[in-house]
């Protein structure tokens, strides 16, 4: 992922990094897994959909965080951004 400045606390990194995990996990599932029934399918795309959902709820949350706190507190030596 791109930030402009990287100087995330080591909190909200591991929030992201949770959420990208949980992204990997859910699409090398889909790709890997090669259910044998209906119910077999099932099961996988409610796996995969809830841990791809996941990722999306984890990831927001992260940046949303990283965000609040680089505004709260810039880093030292540059004058935080304008907001448009």
């Amino acid at each position: 992922m791109y930030f402009p400045n990287r100087n995330l606390n080591p909190r909200d990194s591991k929030i992201l990094q949770i959420g990208n995990l949980s992204l990997v996990a859910g699409l090398l599932l889909w790709i890997f897994v090669h259910p044998t029934g209906q119910f077999e399918k099932n099961w996988l795309h409610a796996a995969c959909g809830f841990l791809l959902g996941l990722s999306i709820a984890i990831n927001l949350s992260g940046l949303s965080l990283a965000r609040r706190c680089a505004e709260i507190q810039p880093p030292t030596g540059t004058a935080p951004a304008p907001r448009p």
